[in-house]
């Protein structure tokens, strides 16, 4: 079987910690590269965290690992500790975050190497801030335009934001990158909360599917975050927003998506990250896609592996 490349961009979060797991444990696809990029934790941080968790599930071969951005396009960073704890791993603790070489324009060289070299064979799944995507198109258009597949977890179109009052995280930490996306991309299927947030994984979920040993370490990956829901949602559990994204770069079609013209506000105040939609007006715009309904019980049995590998 042919491995479809996937290049992963990250704000390693508890989330995108789950998602890079399921990544990992897919024989569907080859991760071709993983950039990082400051949004759920420092940019230092995120990258020490992809490491740590390639790490615990003795990831061989490793693929390249780029810290990209520190900070947003044109705003001060804003991060979560509060929502995927201080180190952005829950409760786990992995060692401190050693200095690295960061950069928006680092990650959007290896963005447009891997275009270079795969071109539509390569999906793109950005499960962070698009600061890194941005500069990537900024750079090398045309080459980022050939990509076969990009896809971004952000916004909030018809539920309630998750930051601020109307905004979904990713979409409000850098909204002068999705701006550019938006204007750029060729082929962009925007993975919101609307869709994110119809699968809750329970607290009892976990409990049962983190039986083995090897395996109890998840449990304080999430328990924080599940913590956090609790308190914010009056839920003890957890929404799956990056697993979802990247599950559909593992299989594709496990998402229903339709075209959309998509906007997003991204000036300074209480409508910034606010994304709103209109039906396509031109054959350039059907090049957005918005995830519209989940495969939930595919998604679920695609997720199993996260929760059996090593």
């Amino acid at each position: 079987m042919k491995r479809r490349p996937v290049l992963i961009d990250t704000d390693t979060g508890v989330d995108d910690a789950m998602a890079l797991g399921l990544a990992f444990c897919s024989p569907e696809i080859e991760i071709v590269g993983i950039t990082t990029v400051a949004g759920n934790v420092e940019v230092q941080r995120c990258t020490r965290n992809v490491h740590a968790l390639m790490d615990r599930l003795g990831v061989d071969p490793r693929p390249r690992v780029v810290a990209g951005a520190a900070r947003p396009s044109k705003l001060s960073l804003v991060t979560a500790p509060e929502v995927h704890g201080r180190g952005g791993m829950g409760t786990l603790t992995p060692p401190s975050a050693p200095p690295v070489k960061a950069g928006a324009a680092k990650a959007a060289h290896v963005m447009a190497q891997k275009a270079a070299k795969h071109g539509t064979d390569l999906t793109i799944v950005a499960i962070g801030p698009l600061t890194n995507l941005a500069a990537a198109y900024r750079l090398a258009p045309a080459l980022m335009r050939s990509v076969g597949r990009v896809i971004s977890m952000g916004g909030a179109f018809h539920v309630p934001g998750n930051t601020g009052p109307v905004a979904e995280f990713n979409y409000f930490v850098d909204p002068h990158a999705v701006e550019t996306v938006l204007s750029l991309a060729s082929d962009l299927l925007i993975v919101p909360l609307d869709v994110t947030e119809q699968l809750i994984l329970t607290w009892k979920d976990a409990e049962r599917l983190t039986q083995r040993p090897s395996a109890r370490w998840r449990q304080r990956l999430l328990r924080g975050y599940m913590q956090y829901h609790e308190l914010t949602e009056g839920f003890l559990g957890a929404y799956l927003h990056d697993p979802i994204a990247v599950a559909e770069a593992i299989q594709p079609g496990i998402l229903h998506a339709e075209p959309a013209d998509v906007s997003i506000v991204a000036r300074e105040g209480p409508a910034r990250g606010l994304t709103s939609e209109k039906a396509p007006t031109s054959r350039v715009r059907q090049r957005t896609q918005i995830a519209r309904s989940l495969d939930a019980p595919a998604f679920l049995e695609l997720f199993d592996r996260f929760w059996t590998a090593v």
